[in-house]
């Protein structure tokens, strides 16, 4: 029974290292914003040099998208897939107007398939204020003397009544 043990643990330990290196697709990377051209990053994860120069990525096909339930929006067949060094470059050259983009993407080498659902939400751009200068203080009011009473000249006396004599 321990030689059987043995003999499994040993096929076990031959075939992993083949499937813990497989290829596969990290998270992606957006790097645009609502109403601007697509502009995504996706790195490759355990890609050999082989697997890299027989790589095509591309968008799957509508009867992919269907037969998973995804709908796929017109726009999607406009975005390009370029694999650059180890990561796939996802641009379009119109701006996305739709806040959530869905996309099924499907990757062929000569040893496999992978597809991967990726969704992504557009935030609208973000466009920094421009620096305002340091504010200045207030230029302080001329120093006037304090206000003094006025004076008014006093009024004349008026003449005593006479007295009967």
């Amino acid at each position: 029974m321990s030689r059987i043990l043995i003999l499994a643990i040993s096929v076990i330990a031959v075939i992993m290292p083949g499937a813990v290196l497989a290829l596969g697709l990290g998270q992606i990377d957006l790097k645009s914003g609502l109403n601007q051209p697509f502009r995504a990053e996706i790195p490759l994860t355990s890609a050999s040099s082989d697997e890299l120069a027989g790589l095509k990525v591309r968008l799957a096909s509508a009867e992919t998208f269907e037969r998973y339930g995804l709908l796929q929006a017109g726009f999607l067949t406009r975005f390009d897939f370029r694999v650059s060094g180890n990561s796939v470059q996802i641009t379009s050259t119109e701006p996305v107007v739709e806040p959530f983009v869905t996309m099924l993407i499907e990757v062929e080498w000569a040893q496999g398939r992978l597809l991967r659902e990726y969704t992504v939400l557009l935030d609208p751009p973000v466009f920094e204020a421009p620096v305002a200068a340091p504010a200045r203080p207030a230029p302080a009011a001329p120093s006037q003397p304090s206000p003094r009473p006025i004076q008014r000249p006093a009024p004349e006396a008026a003449p005593a009544p006479a007295q009967p004599a």
